[in-house]
């Protein structure tokens, strides 16, 4: 079945598909929810974003094919075996991507062509100059008070997947299971009953910092003391219930220890705007219909 076109670069199509694909991704990313569980503007603004990477990232491919910048089958091969590390087979992987109406030729394409974009952007980008120890000292005056580690927490959780139709049943699952914790071992709970990967550790997360999970999860974990097992908690996962097993506080840095994530910020500052203006000018250049 073919698939509807969203939008030309140049006669080069851009599918509805890839562009779904691109909102859902960006509501996860900047949200930690799907597309459907956005408000009014949160979708508009997603939308317009997702936009605007499907047309620059199409623009830098074709410029890069243009000056002989290609990703080698060696790197294309090297990131699809990291990609496979996901899923718990390759028939997994691609059974998945069939359910997206991918096929694997389709797949390397998409693949080869991520590579390439990123190929051609480090080359663009390297010429950039490095911050001056001017410029780290003046962002790190000004914003002594905010630059600090960030405040985090290791916790614990299960998790139970709500199948079709099986919202209300899997709610009244999690009740019970959140009586027993009341007298039985957490980890050895979600050894037994948890539906996430993390159940072979006992549910152990590891440490993280606000922002690293979907919010729902992130709020509760941040807002419940160590050791106790918290109200259970809806994502777009399932049900969880969480157990906070440390909390480490953010702590103030100096301007030595502040220095390289300043640099790093400088140069993700300096590396966006020349980003900006060079897709920019690329866009002036192109022939862009929109479907």
């Amino acid at each position: 079945m073919s698939q509807k076109i969203f939008a030309t670069v140049n006669g080069s199509p851009i599918s509805e598909a890839d562009f779904n694909n691109a909102v859902q991704g960006y509501a996860m990313e900047l949200h930690r929810k799907t597309m459907d569980h956005l408000s009014a503007d949160e979708l508009a603004a997603i939308q317009d974003l997702a936009l605007e990477k499907l047309l620059g990232r199409e623009l830098i491919y074709q410029e890069a094919l243009s000056r002989g910048v290609l990703a080698a089958p060696e790197a294309v091969a090297a990131e699809i075996e990291r990609l496979m590390k996901n899923f718990s087979s390759a028939e997994e992987l691609y059974s998945t991507l069939e359910k997206a109406g991918i096929d694997p030729a389709a797949y390397q394409r998409m693949i080869r062509q991520d590579l390439t974009v990123n190929l051609l952007t480090e080359q663009e980008m390297s010429g950039l100059p490095e911050p001056d120890e001017a410029q780290v000292e003046t962002v790190y005056r000004a914003h002594s008070e905010q630059i600090k580690t960030p405040t985090r927490v290791r916790a614990s959780h299960i998790l139970l997947k709500v199948r079709d139709g099986e919202r209300d049943a899997t709610r009244q699952r999690m009740i019970e299971l959140q009586q027993r914790c009341l007298r039985e071992n957490f980890a050895e709970l979600a050894r037994d009953c948890s539906d996430c990967p993390s159940g072979a550790r006992g549910g152990d997360l590891g440490f993280f910092k606000p922002g690293d999970m979907v919010q729902s999860f992130s709020e509760a974990a941040f807002s419940q003391p160590v050791g106790v097992v918290g109200e259970i908690v809806e994502s777009p996962f399932g049900f969880h219930l969480i157990q906070v097993t440390g909390r480490e506080e953010g702590k103030a840095l100096t301007l030595e220890e502040a220095t390289p994530k300043i640099r790093h910020f400088l140069k993700g500052e300096s590396a966006a705007k020349h980003l900006k203006s060079w897709v920019d000018e690329l866009k002036s250049r192109a022939a862009i219909e929109m479907l």
